[in-house]
């Protein structure tokens, strides 16, 4: 592969947004990483990065969202197994909606823990 600006010499590198190859003597000019051959490409892989970083922080809010919904509900089914427990004699019942509430605890946690992790 030869290089973008400079046709006789060898590609010794590629840009990392629209894959041209990049010589030595283009590389030293703009030692940026990640490699790019234009400030047009520079400024796209700009973007890009700013995109990922907004979902990043969008699943971030969404797994905190999901572990409030959980915990949310986990009371509730607990609730509802402690009014089951005196209320009514069904063992079915009150089996259930605590089964129901440490399965949303537990799912309430793990999203906690995910959100955590990746917002460090």
């Amino acid at each position: 592969m030869k290089c973008l600006t400079h046709t006789v010499a060898d590609a010794v590198g590629v840009c990392a947004y629209c894959g041209r190859g990049l010589c030595l003597d283009c590389l030293k000019e703009g030692s940026s990483k990640p490699l790019s051959c234009s400030p047009e490409c520079a400024q796209a892989l700009s973007r890009n990065e700013k995109a990922l970083e907004s979902i990043l922080q969008q699943t971030i809010q969404s797994a905190k969202a999901s572990a409030f919904y959980c915990y949310v509900c986990s009371a509730l089914s607990g609730g509802a197994a402690v009014v089951a427990w005196f209320i009514l004699p069904s063992p079915f019942l009150i089996l259930f909606t605590a089964g129901c509430s440490v399965v949303l605890l537990l799912s309430g946690i793990w999203y906690g823990r995910t959100a955590r992790k990746k917002s460090i």
